[in-house]
């Protein structure tokens, strides 16, 4: 009861949760939508690059570290808040879950942004630097090291987050909190923005700007394997065209959480106390929607992650089509063999 009383935001914490109920015809198949796309769409992903050789690049790699994160986050973070934000019995997953999804919320998050920013940065250094790109293990490294910084940044909220259980009410909440600890607060909300989205997209922003022109500029040389040359060009173009996507995508979905947050940490009543859960719901739903966004863009810019796929299933369908002729021989031999009588 203490955590309620010493936290700024513990008298909006259960207003409008009827208003929430109200919606939860349309809320519930949203996220669901979200959950079932992102997890099999992403892993889809996952598969066939790890399945296709031609797709071992470190580009692809990164590209599969991202698919890795957002489908974890689509089976750790979204279902939980969903079910917490529904559940009258508030949160019901006990104390362990409780510090396990705050931790691997904002440390998906995390990855994504860094990723964006390796895959940039390698690509930048190929481009308009003309370097080699860096090794498969030491992406490895990288993505390593990535995973192990998102963790690190991601402890402040998870030391702040406290798991109450109201056993006369039979009601429990799990929520972060920083209790006379304000300034502490808005400097680690404004440093999380500022490390997750403006830095980040800046700096690749910046860096596409400059392979935009780089590419723009290039000249084709003339030699024997000129058509070569331009197919090469053409496949670093949609590659480009890709990576650019990628992170549009990630900066659309989420501008508007980051948004709602920063009015919340500057005046929360600046926020109608009555629609303050249905908003912030919304809001983490569009955020959320953009791990369904990767498997998408990758299909419909990705020539390869296409030809792959296709390859998979038809695969799949040529051994159904081997092995199904054989359990048919099987039973005809077994139908033949019960004709006769037995001694």
């Amino acid at each position: 009861m203490a955590v309620l009383q010493s936290s700024p935001n513990a008298s909006s914490l259960f207003t409008g949760v009827q208003l929430i109920q109200s919606f939860k015809l349309l809320v519930i198949p949203c996220y669901t939508l979200v959950v079932a796309v992102g997890i099999f769409g992403n892993y889809l992903l996952l598969h066939v690059i790890c399945k296709t050789q031609k797709m071992h690049s470190v580009t692809n790699l990164f590209i599969g570290n991202l698919a890795f994160s957002d489908m974890l986050m689509c089976a750790t973070c979204v279902p939980f808040t969903l079910a917490y934000a529904f559940n009258p019995r508030g949160w019901v997953f006990g104390k362990f879950l409780c510090y396990f999804v705050f931790l691997m919320q904002p440390m998906t998050v995390y990855v994504s942004v860094f990723t964006l920013t390796a895959i940039a940065v390698d690509s930048h250094k190929q481009v308009h630097l003309l370097r080699k790109r860096i090794s498969l293990t030491a992406s490895m490294s990288i993505i390593g090291g990535i995973w192990l910084l998102s963790c690190a940044l991601a402890l402040p909220a998870v030391v702040h987050t406290y798991h109450v259980e109201f056993q006369k009410e039979g009601f429990a909440i799990c929520e972060e909190f920083w209790i006379e600890e304000e300034k502490e607060h808005l400097a680690y909300a404004y440093s999380t923005l500022i490390i997750t989205y403006i830095l980040p997209l800046s700096a690749v922003s910046l860096s596409y700007v400059c392979i935009t022109l780089k590419l723009k500029n290039r000249v084709v040389p003339r030699h024997p394997t000129q058509s070569q040359a331009r197919f090469d060009r053409l496949r670093k173009r949609k590659t480009f065209h890709l990576l650019v996507m990628l992170v549009a995508a990630f900066a659309v979905c989420w501008l508007p959480i980051h948004v709602f947050n920063i009015i919340r940490d500057v005046d929360i009543n600046l926020i109608n106390k009555d629609y303050f859960l249905l908003i912030q719901l919304l809001c983490h739903w569009f955020a959320m929607s953009s791990s369904c966004c990767n498997p998408f863009l990758y299909a419909w810019l990705q020539g390869r992650f296409r030809s792959g796929l296709k390859e998979m299933v038809t695969f799949k369908t040529q051994l159904n089509s081997m092995v199904q002729p054989k359990f048919s021989n099987l039973n005809t031999i077994k139908t033949f063999l019960l004709q006769f009588p037995r001694d």
